[in-house]
């Protein structure tokens, strides 16, 4: 058989092989948005079951921007996600993380806090905006012309405080102290499922279909680049070996392919 037709069968079989290995396909809301795939997926995407895991479900704004809704309405956009350390870095839509810590509560949701500092706060609106030993408390986001919001850990700060002019307004316990320290930023983290070990050795994880609950790693699919390097390896491997032989010349379709090169 003419070696030019083998190579052309074996290529349909490599670029046909990888398109079957990627059934987990990576999706992104925004093309320099985070990467989405498992334990992760996209709302309303018709995806196969081991492609993602129960509680890890994304979706897109109208902006394109990775949304991660929590439970009690509390919604995110997802900044960044790193698949090895199983780590969230998300924001306040609004740039006001301190106006959704009300209803804040990651009960019922796969996520723990990422920041180990976690902090009781009592809430105060005072009448006047007090002296720069207090700005580190001050949320310039929940304040406005005649109400300064500031926000004081109920176990130290709060016994150092002046409240003269100052109303309570509500306590909050165990809070990431992030969000006031860093102002709109929120690391999540998540355990189960290990998908981080995968992601360490280089490769994928996915839910093994065989058993409930178990993952497993898989090699990363090949991306169209690998896929086009082998092709090109491919037909001048064959190119070379037609050259070598009297009175053969080029498969007429690696002729084409060796033109468009």
């Amino acid at each position: 058989m003419d070696l030019s037709v083998v190579a052309l069968f074996m290529l349909v079989l490599v670029s046909h092989g990888a398109r079957l290995d990627d059934k987990c396909p990576v999706e992104r809301c925004a093309k320099d948005g985070p990467a989405i795939r498992f334990p992760f997926r996209l709302k309303d995407k018709n995806e196969l079951d081991h492609c993602s895991y129960p509680g890890f479900e994304l979706s897109c704004t109208d902006r394109k921007q990775t949304l991660l809704q929590l439970p009690n309405f509390v919604k995110l956009y997802v900044d960044k996600i790193d698949y090895a350390s199983q780590l969230i870095i998300a924001r306040d839509p609004d740039e006001c993380l301190p106006s959704q810590l009300r209803h804040f509560s990651l009960s019922g949701s796969p996520f723990e806090s990422g920041y180990m500092e976690l902090s009781n706060y009592s809430f105060f609106n005072c009448t006047s905006r007090k002296g720069d030993g207090y700005e580190n408390w001050y949320l310039d986001c929940l304040s406005g012309p005649g109400y300064n919001i500031y926000a004081y850990t109920s176990d130290n700060s709060i016994s150092y405080t002046d409240l003269t002019n100052c109303t309570k307004l509500y306590n909050l316990s165990s809070v990431p102290s992030e969000t006031f320290e860093m102002k709109n930023t929120l690391h999540l983290n998540w355990s189960t499922p290990h998908s981080g070990l995968c992601e360490q050795q280089g490769k994928f994880c996915r839910r093994n279909s065989n058993a409930t609950g178990q993952t497993e790693c898989y090699d990363k699919p090949k991306s169209k680049k690998d896929i086009e390097k082998k092709i090109e390896a491919a037909v001048a491997t064959v190119a070379r070996r037609n050259a070598n032989l009297p009175g053969r010349s080029l498969h007429p379709a690696l002729e084409v392919i060796s033109e468009a090169e």
